[in-house]
C-alpha cells in the first residue's frame, strides 16, 4: 500500500518519489520524479498506468516545489552544493541535476561553469541523451559543438560574467556574445566582470562598450541605470533633432554620466533656442496681463523674454504657451520656495472666478512635492479671498 500525502503545490510524495499532478493542468498525464539516489529519472504516467521516461527538462524551477517534511526529504536527498549551483537557471534546474546526477563530467561542470551545462540544456531541452553525451566532452568541445566561440579567451569571458539569471534572456545575451561567428565578447576583454547591465548596454548601445561612459552607467544602481537608459535615447534624439553631426561621437566621447546628464541640457537648451526662432510668435515686445497677486515665494512671469528665461532655467516647454498669455487665456507663474516651479493657469472668463491652476512642473518637467502643492493651493486660496 502507498503512502500519499497531498502538499502545497498540489503534488505527491511516495516513497521518497514525488508525482506532480500536471493532469490538472490539463495534460494527459502526470509527472513522477524520482530521488537522487535514484538519479533523478522522471516518468510521464498516464491514467491506464503507463509510465514513458521523461526525456527533457521540468520548464520550471525546484524552488517552486515546496511541501512539508515529506517533500523536504525527498529535495535533501539532492547534494546541497548542486542545488545551489543549478537554482539561478531555473527553467533548466531539474534537467541540470538529472544531467549530474547520470554522469561525472556533468557533475563537474555544475561544479565549476555552470553556465555551460545551462547552455547544452537550453539547446537540447527535450533530449536528455544528447545533452548528457555533449557534457561529457570537454569544456572547449562543448562550446565548439554548440557554435560558440571555443578559444581560452571565451572560457575567460564566462568567468567574467556575474549574473543572477533572474532575467529569461540573460542566458541569450550570454549566447549571442559568444557566436562563434561575431565573438562580440571580445569588446569586454578589459572588464574585470561584466554584469547583466553590461549585456543590455551592449545589446542597445554597443557604441559604448568599452568606453569610460559606458563603465560609468553599467556601474550605477538599477533604477539610476534604468534613467540613463531614457537619458541615452533621449539624447541622441536631441542630437537629430537639433541637427548635430554624428550625435553618437559626440556621447561616446563622455567620461561619466554626469557629463552625459550636462551634454542632454545642453542639447535640450538648444532645442529650446531652436523653437524660439521658428515660433515666431507676436506681440513679444508687449507685457502680458496681469492677474493673480504674488506671494508665497510665487510671481507673475511677465513678458516673453521672461518666459523663454524660465524655459531654459526649466527645461520644459512653458514657452508654447506664448500665444495663450498674450491673449489672455493663460498665465505662468515663477515658484522659489519650497522647491523652484513653474506653475501654469488657465484662464475662463465665463466664470465668475476664472483663474485653474492647471499644472506645477519642476526642472525637467519634475513632480512638485505635497509641500509644495500645500504651498501653491494657500497661495491660490489667498488671491481668492483678496479678488485675485
Amino acid at each position: 500500500m502507498k503512502f500519499v500525502l497531498t502538499l502545497h503545490f498540489g503534488f505527491i510524495v511516495t516513497n521518497a518519489t514525488i508525482t506532480l499532478p500536471t493532469t490538472m493542468l490539463g495534460f494527459n498525464y502526470d509527472i513522477e520524479l524520482e530521488h537522487w539516489q535514484k538519479n533523478l529519472h522522471g516518468y510521464r504516467v498516464f491514467s491506464d498506468g503507463k509510465k514513458v521516461l521523461l526525456d527533457g527538462g521540468l520548464g520550471i524551477s525546484l524552488n517552486l516545489l515546496f511541501g512539508d517534511c515529506q517533500y523536504e526529504t525527498w529535495l535533501q536527498s539532492i547534494p546541497q552544493h548542486y542545488l545551489t549551483a543549478s537554482s539561478a537557471f531555473a527553467e533548466y534546474q531539474y534537467q541540470m541535476l538529472w544531467l549530474a546526477a547520470n554522469g561525472f563530467e556533468a557533475a563537474q561542470l555544475l561544479e565549476s561553469r555552470p553556465i555551460l551545462l545551462a547552455l547544452i540544456c537550453a539547446k537540447y531541452s527535450v533530449d536528455n541523451d544528447a545533452a548528457l553525451e555533449l557534457a561529457k566532452q570537454g569544456q572547449r568541445e562543448i562550446l565548439a559543438h554548440l557554435g560558440l566561440d571555443s578559444s581560452k579567451a571565451a572560457l575567460k569571458f564566462i568567468d567574467k560574467l556575474q549574473l543572477d539569471f533572474e532575467h529569461s534572456s540573460e542566458l541569450k545575451h550570454a549566447h549571442k556574445q559568444l557566436d562563434s561567428n561575431f565573438c562580440r565578447y571580445k569588446f569586454f576583454s578589459h572588464y574585470k566582470v561584466v554584469n547583466y547591465s553590461a549585456l543590455l548596454l551592449d545589446h542597445s548601445y554597443p557604441f559604448l562598450t568599452g568606453t569610460n561612459l559606458g563603465r560609468s552607467i553599467i556601474e550605477q544602481r538599477q533604477s539610476v541605470y534604468r534613467n540613463m537608459m531614457a537619458y541615452m535615447s533621449d539624447t541622441l534624439r536631441l542630437g537629430n533633432a537639433i541637427g548635430i553631426d554624428d550625435p553618437v561621437h559626440h556621447v561616446e566621447r563622455m567620461n561619466s554620466v554626469e557629463d552625459l546628464v550636462a551634454l542632454h541640457d545642453a542639447w535640450v537648451a538648444r532645442q529650446i533656442d531652436i523653437r524660439f526662432e521658428t515660433m515666431k510668435p507676436e506681440r513679444t515686445e508687449v507685457p502680458y496681463p496681469k492677474c493673480l497677486a504674488n506671494g508665497y515665494g510665487i510671481s507673475q512671469i511677465v513678458d516673453f523674454e521672461d518666459l523663454c528665461v524660465e524655459a531654459k532655467d526649466q527645461l520644459h516647454c512653458i514657452a508654447v504657451y506664448h500665444n495663450r498669455i498674450a491673449a489672455g487665456h493663460y498665465a505662468a507663474f515663477r515658484m522659489e520656495y519650497p522647491e523652484r516651479m513653474t506653475i501654469g493657469i488657465s484662464i475662463n472668463s465665463k466664470k465668475a472666478f476664472p483663474y485653474e491652476v492647471q499644472q506645477i512642473a519642476g526642472y525637467k518637467n519634475s513632480i512638485p512635492s505635497e509641500e509644495t502643492r500645500r504651498v501653491v493651493h494657500e497661495w491660490f486660496e489667498a488671491c481668492k479671498r483678496v479678488g485675485f
